[in-house]
């Protein structure tokens, strides 16, 4: 029932927010809140189709994704207005693939989100948007090549597309899997494949790279953790010699990157592809019984923290024009509520302890040290470190420079809420990991 209700809204919104904004944000908002009560009393896909299974991490999941997308749609102001209605079926999509059991399934919705995620970063304004918009459809476009290159050599070799039955032994199937990863690889802006990202999240429209950046690329990884999952188990010590190689490059070339960057969009682009280094330790340590439990609660406190900065930047943009990060300099004075949620959410990014970038790192982190992978943790840990510098230096502008101008600005009432939905999730899943725990153990 979520999945319908939330393709109806979206095909009902395009036809309200053109004269009527503030009730196609209450119809959104109302279907994302709909479909998380039905998928609180068990009415999932799975009622319908044989190829969908849902149980407790999965809804979890689900519900972080929907009040992200409940917090990103009560915020969209002015010309953004056209992604109310792609954020309905960038929703509907994200609950149907974190359900399916069959990796025919997986690819199809895979591709389908990966179309809605082109519509999404057409929301163009000027020629710096377009060519983010390019570039992100290119990435795409090779991504999927790839990916349905790996996929047909895949389906000679199975008699079974479901994930339990998949036949992943034989070294043919390997290969096959290798490349259907390199393509997901460039949606999960891993390094090398991470190129068109650094460029495109700060190119497109700040709420768009909130939503490819964070919710989608979350989605993501607990999709494909858990297609590929039997792929994992059949070749353990390939797994960790490729996702340890591709973990220890990604993370720490981002982090470096990051350094140099002066366009806060920049930083934040570079942030979220050292993020997705950190996120494939859990991949690596798919021996460990805390592997599915980091990649749970990695998506989940990554889904809040990255839709919440770059919505933010997206509000600093309009109001006061920042764009660099000598912008940001006396924020604290111009702006003192935009500065509050700014800076929480960076603590949180930085892995500061009660909020949920801590304890996501911190499963994920341990899975690796359940596993042996001690050089692997040890490479993340100094990463982690190597990040502070630079989230910090944002901080010391915002609160301990003087401001450049005499702008202020008062955050609007929408964003207030969208962001208070998203600092009450990252405080809540950094207090609280039992949840996490006990729907994900075993």
């Amino acid at each position: 029932m979520s999945f319908i209700i939330l393709i109806i809204a979206g095909l009902i919104v395009p036809l309200l927010y053109k004269k009527h904004i503030t009730i196609a944000k209450i119809v959104t908002a109302s279907a994302f809140a709909l479909s998380a009560l039905f998928i609180f009393t068990g009415n999932d896909l799975s009622q319908f189709f044989s190829y969908f299974h849902s149980d407790g991490s999965v809804r979890l999941v689900e519900y972080a994704v929907l009040i992200t997308l409940v917090a990103v749609s009560v915020s969209l102001t002015g010309f953004e207005r056209p992604m109310l209605a792609q954020m309905l079926f960038v929703g509907a999509l994200s609950l149907a693939i974190l359900e399916t059991t069959n990796m025919f399934v997986f690819i199809v919705l895979f591709e389908a989100i990966a179309i809605v995620s082109y519509v999404l970063a057409a929301n163009i304004r000027n020629y710096y948007n377009a060519e983010g918009a390019i570039k992100t459809f290119i990435a795409g476009a090779v991504a999927g090549g790839i990916i349905l290159l790996g996929f047909a050599i895949f389906s000679v070799i199975t008699p079974s597309f479901d994930y339990a039955s998949m036949e992943v032994h034989t070294k043919y199937s390997l290969v096959a899997a290798a490349i259907m990863l390199a393509g997901i690889f460039y949606k999960l802006t891993i390094v090398p494949m991470h190129g068109w990202a650094s460029d495109a999240y700060a190119q497109i429209n700040h709420a768009v790279a909130a939503i490819l950046s964070g919710l989608i690329k979350s989605v993501i990884l607990v999709a494909v953790f858990k297609a590929f999952y039997p792929f994992f188990k059949s070749f353990p010590s390939v797994s960790v010699v490729i996702f340890s190689f591709f973990a220890i490059v990604t993370m720490t070339l981002a982090n470096f990157m990051a350094l140099w960057q002066k366009r806060v969009s920049k930083v934040l682009a570079y942030s979220s592809i050292a993020h997705s280094g950190y996120a494939l330790i859990p991949f690596a340590a798919v021996a460990s019984e805390y592997a599915y439990a980091g990649i749970v609660y990695y998506a989940i406190a990554y889904t809040f923290m990255q839709t919440s900065v770059f919505m933010i930047l997206n509000g600093l943009r309009k109001d006061l024009d920042i764009k660099y990060i000598d912008d940001l300099k006396g924020l604290g004075k111009k702006s003192g509520v935009y500065a509050f949620f700014l800076t929480a959410q960076l603590f949180s990014l930085a892995g500061i302890p009660l909020l949920a970038g801590f304890l996501s790192k911190a499963v994920a982190f341990y899975a690796g040290v359940d596993a042996g992978l001690w050089p692997l943790v040890l490479v993340a840990l100094l990463n982690s470190a190597l990040a502070v510098a630079y989230y910090a230096w944002l901080v010391k502008q915002i609160y301990f420079d003087a401001p450049t101008d005499e702008r202020t600005s008062e955050i609007p009432t929408g964003a207030l809420i969208g962001q208070g939905l998203l600092l009450a999730g990252t405080i809540y899943f950094g207090i609280v990991a039992g949840q996490i725990f006990s729907v994900t153990m075993g």
